[in-house]
């Protein structure tokens, strides 16, 4: 939970550097990232499952063969970031429990602005380079926002409702970019310059999971999950960090 607001929540599972585990019985429940549909073959070959000790933990975005880009809080409580000898990716499956491939990551860099309250983002190397191909591949980062009313692909295996259980399938729903007026007007703060919100309607959107997966917009990657506002599926946005803001920063750091 952010620090400062009590009806922000983090979407890492089960709470910064948490970890879930697939259900067994997921296949008997209504698929849905909240209110989602599940993914086709090659429908989102940039996202990753990020893993701590094995059990995932957030999602994230392949922006290299090398690098990832996900969520600062998926890997950092306070000022403790998580080993990088802990966390490791799956790629190229649209299932948690089987497919694709394993790579461990080998360095974890987290914004040194992030305090709990934007530059909500971290780069991640990986210890072997990924083979790119139709369901494994980098994603453009965006230059601009999506306009204001666009509709934007947010994606993950996040809780598919606030109690859970979390989503064997890769799941995505479609949500509304709004402006940052009617952004800062929900968020009752001082919205923070790196941070964008992406409107849905009551029982759909990013829940615990989902954390720093990503929103797509043209093809290109234009938001990265940060929190909900007061729960999984209300009809309230989510907040997400602005890859156009971040991207300078990204981009030095995975050497693009």
């Amino acid at each position: 939970m952010l620090p400062f607001w009590t009806f922000l929540f983090l979407l890492c599972a089960a709470g910064s550097l948490g970890q879930v585990q697939a259900k067994s019985n997921d296949s008997v429940v209504e698929p849905r990232i909240v209110g989602g549909t599940r993914a086709k073959e090659g429908q989102f070959p940039h996202q990753i499952s990020l893993r701590r000790r094995g059990g995932h933990t957030c999602g994230g975005s392949i922006i290299s063969e090398n690098y990832i880009v996900t969520a600062a809080h998926c890997v950092k409580q306070g000022s403790n970031v998580a080993p990088a000898d802990q966390l490791s990716i799956q790629a190229g499956s649209l299932l948690l429990s089987s497919g694709g491939v394993v790579i461990p990551v080998a360095t974890v860099t987290v914004h040194p602005n992030y305090k709990g309250n934007g530059y909500d983002v971290a780069v991640l190397r990986l210890k072997q380079s990924l083979n790119l191909g139709s369901n494994i591949a980098a994603i453009q980062l965006a230059t601009d926002d999506p306009p204001t009313d666009a509709t934007v692909d947010i994606s993950g295996w996040g809780y598919i409702s606030q109690k859970g259980p979390i989503s064997n399938s890769l799941l995505y729903v479609q949500v509304k970019a709004l402006s940052r007026e009617t952004c800062q007007r929900h968020y009752l703060r001082q919205l923070p310059e790196t941070t964008m919100c992406l409107m849905h309607p009551s029982n759909k959107g990013a829940c615990y999971g989902d954390s720093g997966g990503p929103a797509t917009y043209g093809g290109k990657l234009v938001g990265l999950a940060s929190f909900v506002i007061g729960g999984c599926g209300r009809n309230a946005p989510d907040g997400y960090e602005r890859v156009s803001k971040l991207r300078s920063w990204i981009r030095e750091k995975a050497s693009l």
